[in-house]
């Protein structure tokens, strides 16, 4: 008979925590601390990790061109996929980047106070605003401090109020998918009750389907999702597991590789200005797709009864 798991690490195949406390990627090591670990944010551990973040990569190339004033080098437009100005300072913070930077700072409200469209963000002038491109700005800005920003209420205000942000074909379906786990990863300062319910039943309506497409697991997603990252951002959100967890939970614990770890699938743009190491092929395991998954299985594990497959949780 099978043994049930009596705490989310049980539910591991192995130990990650050594793996992903890396103190060769200050980026990675400071979100492993503050997500895992539990150190406060202003905690000394978590703050030098992230005064290292910026001069490791692939951070280091993505900010690359940015000025101290929150301009950037070159002529790309905002939102060229994805090497517009736009995705690289999304990619940035996906990516760890420290969010006290004075030039990130800089760069966000520099494009918050330009970007294009009406409540929800645009590609350019005269285009619809795009529920993707507005909740990973939407995420990013958040991450950065600027979640009571006009702007950014706006943003948050039409996502909630625009049926046609979360309707439509599958494809646009699954585009929605990723800005409602952008929009819930993002919502510890938001106050927004009502959005975060919403997005948590469409999300987990999503989840019912079974989509095998989500089990490409990738990092930074940009304009798709996945399995992880779902689970993740209702982990984040607070959201109560209710039995249709149940299934997906186990799904992503068998996508994991030995020793508790989590490949990367889904390979990443091939126009992220990043060295060549970070884009294209798939990782057989990867930092910061485990460190989601592991926040998911920590949160659900036990109320979905998860096999125990590690015998113990790891000393902290």
């Amino acid at each position: 008979m099978t043994q049930e798991c009596g705490c989310g690490w049980e539910a591991l195949g192995g130990d990650p925590l050594p793996w992903l406390l890396d103190e060769q990627r200050p980026n990675l090591l400071w979100r492993v601390l503050l997500e895992l670990v539990g150190r406060p944010a202003e905690s000394r551990a978590v703050l030098r990790a992230r005064c290292g973040a910026n001069a490791v990569e692939p951070v280091a190339s993505l900010l690359a061109a940015l000025q101290p004033d929150g301009s950037w080098a070159g002529d790309q437009p905002t939102w060229a996929r994805y090497a517009g100005p736009g995705w690289r300072l999304v990619a940035a913070v996906a990516w760890g980047a420290d969010p006290g930077d004075p030039r990130l700072h800089a760069a966000c409200e520099l494009l918050l106070g330009s970007a294009a469209g009406d409540g929800g963000f645009a590609a350019h002038e005269g285009a619809p605003p795009s529920p993707v491109l507005t909740a990973r700005l939407v995420q990013a800005a958040v991450e950065l401090g600027f979640g009571r920003h006009l702007r950014v209420q706006e943003a948050l205000a039409w996502l909630s109020e625009t049926p046609g942000a979360w309707t439509g074909e599958r494809r646009q379906r699954a585009a929605s998918a990723v800005a409602l786990a952008a929009t819930l990863a993002a919502r510890p300062v938001l106050g927004r009750q009502p959005l975060r319910d919403r997005a948590a039943a469409i999300l987990l309506d999503a989840l019912a389907d079974g989509n095998p497409a989500w089990d490409r697991l990738g990092h930074p997603n940009l304009a798709r999702t996945d399995l992880a990252e779902v689970l993740w951002a209702l982990a984040r959100a607070g959201v109560p597991f209710e039995p249709r967890l149940a299934a997906p939970v186990a799904r992503l614990q068998r996508l994991q590789w030995a020793g508790g770890r989590w490949p990367r699938r889904a390979p990443r743009p091939a126009s992220l200005p990043v060295p060549s190491r970070f884009r294209g092929a798939v990782d057989p395991s990867c930092q910061w797709v485990t460190l989601r998954a592991v926040v998911a299985i920590n949160a659900f594990a036990v109320p979905a009864r998860l096999p125990r497959r590690f015998p113990q949780p790891p000393a902290r």
